[in-house]
């Protein structure tokens, strides 16, 4: 995934967006995305079935590529997968023909593990033209409402409670990991679904929160 950017724990650029689902009706919306990295991903998916969580994981298709045992543990947990284009760079800034062929090709390497249906743009920033092609392909845009922003520093140590402090029914929650710097996103998930589930707020997929706001 692309990085974030914005202080930690506090509202995103409005233009992230990710996904939950709390108890009778009362939601958390998370969405957590991330590149597939050995060592990293093991951990993270340990910590979401302790809690009974689901995510949606957006996944670049150069990563997909060198690790497809990491897609296929992802999917074997009953997590969604998501199309984050082929590296690790700021979409809005490749051209519309790459883009294009790049948005096609990562759904291609992810649809034998499972459907498709949304994407994120690299650093979260998107063009209209971006949401054109998306919509060719029948894929939609998610983006974030809150961010984790680990840094491998003592401040990682206040992003659940401070995440915490600002998640309501419906928030989305962009998680990042795939670098060494940010193997504190498994602690900052382990607390922040620990809290979460004593609000009566439950992790759920993107594609749950999408049916959810729909019967809403």
């Amino acid at each position: 995934m692309a990085g974030t950017g914005g202080p930690r724990g506090v509202p995103a650029d409005p233009r992230r967006r990710a996904l939950v689902r709390g108890h009778e009706g009362a939601g958390l919306r998370a969405d957590v995305r991330r590149r597939p990295q050995p060592g990293h991903h093991p951990g993270l998916l340990e910590v979401l079935a302790r809690h009974r969580a689901k995510a949606t994981f957006f996944l670049v298709g150069e990563r997909v590529q060198a690790h497809p045992e990491l897609v296929a543990a992802i999917t074997a947990g009953g997590h969604e997968i998501a199309n984050h284009l082929m590296r690790d760079e700021r979409s809005a800034f490749v051209p519309a023909d790459q883009f294009r062929r790049d948005l096609a090709r990562v759904t291609e390497l992810l649809t034998p593990y499972g459907p498709v249906t949304w994407f994120r743009p690299g650093s979260g920033v998107f063009t209209p033209r971006m949401l054109r092609t998306a919509a060719d392909q029948h894929l939609r845009a998610v983006l974030g409402t809150l961010v984790a922003g680990n840094q491998g520093g003592p401040g990682d140590a206040r992003i659940a409670a401070d995440l915490t402090v600002g998640v309501r029914p419906g928030s989305i929650v962009v998680l990042h990991e795939g670098s060494r710097k940010r193997n504190g996103v498994i602690a900052t998930t382990d607390e922040l679904l620990g809290t979460l589930a004593g609000r009566g707020l439950s992790a759920v997929t993107v594609k749950e929160l999408a049916a959810l706001d729909c019967g809403s």
